[in-house]
């Protein structure tokens, strides 16, 4: 039976950046991915959402920004969802969507992935997709090591340089997940920084994508006094 391969790249995006969007494209083609989808949260579980934009607006730019990649899509199934988004629930929802020809592979970041402990269902998460880790500021890899060995007995490190992701993806038997190291490109830009010059009247021209500044401009967004405090991805 054939199988096709989706990623999951869910986040705040407020806003969306280039540093989002190099990533998802490298951590696709290297992992050989028929699309990644972009899933836009409207209440994060670990963060307070009370200072983030509007998911109306995050979700529109996400689309703006994405819009000329025909290997990136974007999900609305976190953005409608009320309340908390966990990746449990996420993950569940698309298998009984796409069904058991599709395989997901779930990217984070390490910073996020290190407490993963406190997700909700989290054994069963690592039962149900694969996931890709990435590389954060400030967190090694090293933390991986000393996480119980349900998780680091599933790890497989592909920072060598000498593995190929997408073979790696290809040889794991039906049923058996991983979760694959990745020194994926980093591009220091960050959604906080890019409110905070929106807010101090100063570029963010090749930070973002043009949709994703002539979006911001038109409504308005991330100006003094209405800039959210929240420090997204």
């Amino acid at each position: 039976m054939s199988v096709k391969r989706v990623g999951i790249f869910g986040g705040t995006f407020d806003p969306p950046h280039f540093g989002h969007l190099v990533l998802a494209e490298e951590t696709r083609e290297r992992f050989g991915l028929g699309e990644m989808y972009f899933m836009p949260c409207n209440e994060p579980p670990h963060k307070d959402s009370n200072n983030l934009t509007e998911v109306k607006h995050r979700f529109a730019m996400v689309v703006a920004a994405t819009l000329h990649n025909p290997g990136f899509a974007v999900s609305s199934i976190e953005a409608n969802r009320k309340g908390k988004s966990f990746s449990i629930d996420t993950v569940r929802e698309l298998q009984e969507d796409m069904g058991d020809k599709v395989q997901i592979v779930f990217v984070t970041g390490i910073d996020a992935f290190v407490n993963i402990e406190t997700w909700k269902d989290h054994r069963e998460f690592l039962d149900l997709c694969h996931v890709v880790v990435v590389s954060r500021p400030g967190h090694g890899f090293e933390e991986v090591a000393k996480m119980p060995s349900w998780v680091s007995d599933r790890v497989v490190d592909l920072r060598d340089g000498d593995s190929l992701p997408q073979r790696q993806l290809e040889q794991c038997p039906n049923g058996e997940w991983r979760v694959f190291l990745s020194d994926a490109v980093h591009i220091d830009i960050s959604s906080t920084e890019i409110r905070e010059r929106v807010a101090a009247r100063l570029s963010v021209r090749y930070k973002v994508p043009d949709e994703v500044e002539r979006y911001i401009r038109v409504n308005g967004l991330y100006r003094s006094g209405d800039m959210p405090r929240e420090v997204a991805s």
